[in-house]
């Protein structure tokens, strides 16, 4: 992330250090907050992204809580998003705000605003939903300043979880996952001495019970979420930079072994107890993988010196 120390030239700033028109003033006083020249604007400016991006923001319930959706995490994003702002508020809390709003960020917002045009014209939601997030950061540039916008990047970008922007990546890596997913289950099954065939890339029967590694299980919406966990935890853990990148490996050869053993377990508890077992344990199972992987990655951040 860029340094926050040095002021934007030209900026106006209050001082956090003065005792009269610090930030801390703004948020324990609200007469402050009612009477500072930054007020009107800002609640103009979050109120008509709140209004034109309404067609997608009504939609986003249905976006996560859909049964077999790759968005299920979707709803804890803003939460992580502000948990993070809330771990990093000892620094922000430092940093000056101007006495105006910052005109310069209309441009930004003037051109992202023909984002806005043209995916409610085609109706896309991913570009409606790249839209949203840099419209935040230009409001944040216009109400609290360059150094605002810059120190709230992550947790702005971080959104990007809970939108609908990774619908190319799903269309073109599902199937190589499922054949993935799939060989790890295969492989696993043998080592546990199970009677398996492997009929096509996807599909592996056993004596009483056939797993048919769909597009739900080929593991990709395991790796959506713990990847968003996995930046959550880089973000607060202050760990160093080698440790945060050997965190961002992790993620992909961890959910598909993850997600491997899971359809293995499917394939034992049906082949053990019956189709109905094995479909019962599919239903609940997706959960268990994600509190798995979200425990190894933690703590596998422990390990690596989370400090906080």
């Amino acid at each position: 992330m860029a340094s926050i120390d040095a002021p934007m030239p030209n900026e106006p700033e209050v001082q956090a250090t003065d005792p009269q028109k610090g930030f801390m003033d703004y948020v324990r006083n609200p007469q402050v907050i009612l009477q500072s020249p930054l007020f009107i604007p800002g609640l103009v400016c979050f109120i008509g992204i709140f209004v034109a991006f309404w067609p997608l923001l009504v939609d986003l319930p249905k976006l996560w809580f859909e049964g077999d959706g790759y968005y299920s995490h979707g709803a804890l994003v803003p939460l992580i998003s502000g948990w993070i702002i809330y771990k990093w508020w000892p620094r922000l809390k430092t940093i000056p705000l101007p006495k105006n709003p910052q005109w310069l960020a209309i441009l930004p917002m003037l051109a992202t605003g023909w984002l806005l045009f043209a995916g409610t014209r085609i109706q896309q939601d991913q570009i409606l939903s790249v839209a949203l997030v840099f419209m935040l950061l230009w409001g944040i540039w216009f109400v609290s300043g360059f150094r605002w916008m810059l120190a709230l990047c992550l947790p702005v970008l971080y959104l990007f979880f809970m939108l609908p922007v990774w619908t190319a990546a799903i269309d073109s890596y599902t199937n190589p996952l499922q054949v993935i997913s799939t060989d790890v289950s295969y492989g696993l099954l043998q080592l546990f001495q199970f009677e398996v065939l492997k009929t096509d890339n996807t599909t592996i029967h056993m004596n009483r019970f056939v797993l048919d590694v769909g597009v739900p299980c080929s593991g990709l919406k395991l790796v959506l979420a713990v990847t968003a966990f996995n930046l959550f935890f880089i973000a607060i853990g202050r760990m160093a930079w080698y440790a945060n990148v050997l965190m961002l490996l992790t993620v992909i050869p961890l959910c598909l072994a993850i997600n491997g053993l899971r359809i293995a377990l499917i394939g034992v508890v049906g082949e053990t107890y019956g189709a109905d077992a094995g479909h019962q344990f599919h239903d609940y199972s997706g959960y268990i993988t994600l509190l798995v992987c979200f425990f190894i990655l933690f703590k596998f951040a422990r390990l690596l010196g989370w400090k906080d």
